[in-house]
């Protein structure tokens, strides 16, 4: 979808910072898999995660993300319009649906069980999504750990005698 629709947002409009926009990234690489039965996307995905969060957390977070479009696929109610990872044009903008599951992706990134639960539900357009909001909340753990800065380390006593 490069052209200018009605149901698309200019990202900059969005408020979405560096950190949602590369999870942006990654979905809609994996919808390019899913959408067209092709392993290409996948790896992609995993390319990038491994160069944005390193070789310990990438694959994990693309993981994550993989099983939250397929419980997307599993428990929402409608399509899913989502635009091209590719194409300069639709970089610029993003979907009502991509808006949805990023507020989804948020609240699993937060934490808060219910949250998650009500960002699922509505994204699902049912009452409940037990598989989003496991997919998110598990999605938000993976994510949360790669982000979240390291400890300081402990103060070293020394006595000079």
């Amino acid at each position: 979808m490069c052209t200018r629709d009605d149901a698309l947002t200019e990202i900059e409009t969005t408020g979405l910072g560096e950190m949602e926009r590369e999870w942006l990234h990654l979905l809609r690489l994996h919808c390019l898999s899913f959408e067209h039965n092709r392993v290409d996307g996948w790896d992609r995905a995993i390319d990038h995660a491994e160069a944005r969060y390193g070789a310990d957390d990438g694959p994990e977070i693309a993981s994550r993300i993989a099983v939250l479009v397929r419980a997307m696929r599993a428990e929402r109610r409608g399509g899913f319009g989502y635009l091209s990872p590719f194409c300069p044009n639709c970089r610029r903008n993003v979907t009502d649906d991509e808006c949805q599951l990023l507020t989804l992706m948020q609240a699993g990134y937060r934490g808060i069980p219910h949250e998650i639960e009500e960002a699922a539900a509505g994204f699902a357009r049912r009452p409940e999504a037990p598989v989003l909001t496991a997919a998110a909340a598990r999605f938000g753990k993976a994510i949360a750990a790669a982000v979240s800065p390291c400890p300081a380390p402990a103060a070293v006593r020394v006595t000079l005698h």
